[in-house]
C-alpha cells in the first residue's frame, strides 16, 4: 500500500510541474512532510510516537495518539478496543519509564500532574502514582518488568505489529 501511495504522490507531482503549478507543488510538499498519518506506514507511525517519547513531548504523544484514535483505530470493530487500550497505556508508561531511566523526574512529575485526574479512577495506573517518589524504581519488584529492553523493545514491535496488520486489513478491504 505504501507503494501505491508513493506512485500516486509522484504522479500528482508529476502532474503539477506539468501544469506548472509551483505554488500548488509547494503546499503538497509541506502537506507531505507534515503528513500525521505518515501514508498509513507502520513503521513511521512507530517511529513518531517513539520520538515524542524521547523528546518528552507529553502533550504531542497524546495529541498523536487521539489523532490516530480518531482517524484510525475508532473504525475498527469493538473487540479490537482492549487490544487498543493495552497499547495506549503501554506507550503512557513508557513514556514513564524513559522519563526515569534518563534522569528526568520533572517529566515524570510533570506527567503525574497532567494525567491525575484521567488517571485515577483506571486501576491499570493504581499503582504507578508512586513512581515519583521511589528510589531505584528499576528494583522494584511491581516495576521492575517496565525498566526491562525486552519490555521496551517488546512494545515497540507490539506497535510496529499492530499497526502492520491494520493497514494490510485496511488494504485488503478496500481492494475487494
Amino acid at each position: 500500500m505504501a507503494t501505491a501511495t508513493d506512485r500516486m504522490d509522484e504522479l500528482v507531482r508529476d502532474y503539477l510541474l506539468f501544469r506548472g503549478f509551483a505554488g500548488t507543488l509547494k503546499s503538497l510538499e509541506s502537506d507531505l512532510k507534515s503528513d500525521r498519518d505518515k501514508c498509513f506506514r507502520a513503521n513511521k507511525i512507530v517511529e513518531q510516537l517513539y520520538q515524542f517519547i524521547s523528546a518528552y513531548d507529553l502533550e504531542a504523544l497524546r495529541q498523536y495518539w487521539k489523532h490516530l484514535n480518531r482517524r484510525i483505530l475508532t473504525r475498527l470493530e469493538y473487540v479490537h478496543n482492549t487490544i487498543i487500550r493495552k497499547l495506549e497505556v503501554s506507550l503512557m508508561r513508557l513514556y514513564v519509564v524513559h522519563a526515569i531511566q534518563n534522569g528526568k523526574h520533572d517529566k515524570v512529575n510533570e506527567f503525574f500532574e497532567k494525567l491525575a485526574p484521567e488517571l485515577q479512577g483506571q486501576s491499570e495506573w493504581k499503582e504507578w502514582f508512586v513512581l515519583p517518589f521511589l528510589r531505584n524504581a528499576e528494583q522494584n519488584p511491581l516495576f521492575e518488568m517496565y525498566f526491562t529492553k525486552m519490555w521496551q523493545d517488546t512494545l515497540i514491535i507490539s506497535l510496529q505489529n499492530f499497526f502492520s496488520i491494520l493497514f494490510q486489513s485496511m488494504h485488503i478491504l478496500w481492494n475487494n
